[in-house]
């Protein structure tokens, strides 16, 4: 299980590289991209990630769950590189095309690693996968919030680029690790489904809908903050402080004992997410925001991944099915958030596109219900593949 998890933290510094190295990809010193060649570094590695995501059930069932980790894990590596070789070009044409290619690489083996990571955690834990996802997506989150600030040292120490040399090095030492080691899922587990189940739908509309509300959070809010007078660098605090925050709460879900309900922790998740998000579209004050922010990411931690680990419980003769198009799903709503929010800008302020997220957010918390209740179904009371009939 340490290798899933260890992946995990090296996949969160790959992901959170290129907007860690914000100031270098946009500055005149380094590689002089204007705001929208910034922006369009996202577009392939957003699609590719869905696409991988989508495409990972069917590519498990050719090659395996572990031969495919390996190739998710391998492609992650060659994203890095290519990002750490762009260094060499970066006051030419070439750089542009080579950063796309390192994001479009990036969103692949994103898609991919994380879709066959979640399913060998469930499988590891079958009578608790919610956990198992929590704890593997606790490393995850860590990783994302040691990435900036790895890039802030390894600058003062040398260059930045140095951190996805890192990267890439930790996780092609993981593939070898990982290739000994015996990472298989079960046959059935990896089958085609026969049908794809209503019940199936909710999981993946609530996975839209937090994608959506977190990448408000992510993307927009320090934004902001920083149109209402806020300092970048405490702007960038209270980043740190959501991303911090979702970490130690999906640690404090991940070790909770057997008696606390899940289910009671899961529900309430979304409440206070639309809570939080009425809060930082009316926070003024930086000091305040880092609080808000912080509490945003309590709020946010566990609902991903134990939205996954219940749909894993709730439909086990196809986890790999369900990891796979889950991720996606989660995947669909960050794109929509990230680029849908910053096309309505010119014409809705920031501060009512993150009031209005918390009405999708309260939508979600009904959804929450609904999946509670499907993942926790009597399987012993439905004839065989019951769940893969389309109703």
């Amino acid at each position: 299980m340490m290798t899933v998890y260890a992946v995990g933290l090296f996949q969160g510094l790959a992901l959170v590289a290129v907007p860690a190295a914000s100031s270098v990809l946009t500055s005149t010193s380094g590689y002089g991209l204007s705001d929208g060649e910034y922006g369009l570094l996202f577009v392939p590695q957003v699609l590719l990630a869905i696409a991988g995501s989508l495409a990972m059930p069917a590519m498990a069932r050719k090659v395996g769950v572990k031969r495919l980790l390996l190739v998710g894990i391998a492609v992650g590596a060659l994203s890095m590189g290519l990002l750490t070789v762009s260094t060499t070009v970066q006051h030419t044409g070439a750089a542009l095309p080579l950063l796309l290619a390192a994001t479009a690489a990036l969103g692949f083996g994103f898609g991919v690693t994380l879709s066959c990571l979640s399913t060998i955690a469930g499988d590891l834990a079958p009578t608790a996968p919610e956990r198992s996802l929590t704890a593997l997506n606790v490393f995850l989150g860590l990783g994302t919030a040691l990435s900036p600030l790895l890039v802030g040292f390894l600058t003062r120490i040398g260059e930045w680029w140095y951190l996805p040399l890192l990267a890439a090095s930790g996780l092609v030492v993981l593939a070898g690790i990982a290739w000994r080691q015996d990472l298989t899922v079960d046959g059935p587990a990896t089958r085609r489904p026969r049908g794809i189940p209503r019940a199936f739908w909710l999981f993946a509309a609530a996975l839209v809908a937090y994608g959506i509300c977190e990448t408000m959070f992510g993307n927009w809010g320090t934004a902001l903050l920083r149109d209402r007078g806020t300092s970048a660098a405490t702007a960038n605090y209270a980043l740190a402080a959501f991303w911090a925050a979702v970490t130690a709460g999906r640690f404090i879900i991940s070790v909770l004992p057997a008696r606390v309900p899940s289910r009671a922790v899961y529900v309430v998740l979304p409440w206070a997410i639309a809570a939080t998000l009425v809060l930082v579209a009316t926070v003024a004050d930086g000091t305040a925001g880092i609080a808000v922010f912080a509490a945003a990411g309590f709020a946010c931690s566990g609902f991903f991944p134990m939205t996954i680990g219940y749909g894993e419980a709730a439909f086990p003769d196809v986890v790999v099915f369900v990891s796979g198009w889950l991720v996606a799903a989660y995947q669909v709503g960050y794109g929509l958030a990230a680029f849908g929010a910053g096309a309505l800008d010119a014409v809705v302020p920031l501060g009512v596109l993150l009031a209005g997220a918390a009405a999708l957010a309260a939508g979600m918390g009904l959804l929450a219900v609904a999946v509670a209740r499907v993942s926790h179904q009597d399987r012993a009371r439905q004839p065989p593949d019951a769940n893969w009939e389309t109703r």
